[in-house]
């Protein structure tokens, strides 16, 4: 079942054509950064964690493949000439699959700018975090979690 998902993903994003795909960076504690392979292609955007930057060890990249690591959602680019803004939401296969049992989903999301180059687009911006189902209403816009990311734009 989850390989016929996946091969549905990879249909989709090749009928819909790409739009970017490179690498992303977010911070995930202080001078720790979780390293994501990014693929936005229209509205469809997926990401997956493949390793993490630590400023003092280095790079480490992550052993094995989780199919519910997969970062999957929305993303919406507008672009203004050279430069485009950008925001995305998203979810995890392993929150989506488990929602039933939880009632609770995480919902992540990116909101920035880029600057396009060429075929090469650079951006930058701030992350959110909001848990649906939460009746604490836990949402998170903190300006020093931020992302950039670097790759091919189409």
């Amino acid at each position: 079942m989850k390989r016929v998902l996946l091969i549905m993903i990879v249909g989709v994003l090749a009928i819909s054509g790409f739009s970017f795909m490179g690498v992303e960076a977010a911070n995930i504690q202080e001078n720790v950064f979780g390293l994501y392979a990014r693929l936005d292609a229209g509205l469809i955007t997926l990401m997956y964690p493949f390793g993490a930057y630590d400023m003092e060890d280095g790079i480490s990249v992550f052993e094995g493949f989780d199919f519910n690591n997969i970062f999957f959602g929305l993303n919406l680019g507008i672009p203004l000439g050279g430069i485009h803004l950008r925001g995305a939401a998203y979810t995890t296969v392993g929150d989506f699959n488990n929602y039933m049992d939880t009632q609770k989903l995480g919902i992540y999301g990116r909101v920035g700018l880029g600057l396009d180059i060429l075929f090469i687009r650079l951006e930058g911006g701030v992350r959110l975090y909001y848990l649906f189902g939460d009746p604490e209403f836990e949402f998170s816009f903190d300006p020093t979690q931020y992302y950039f990311a670097i790759g091919l734009a189409f």
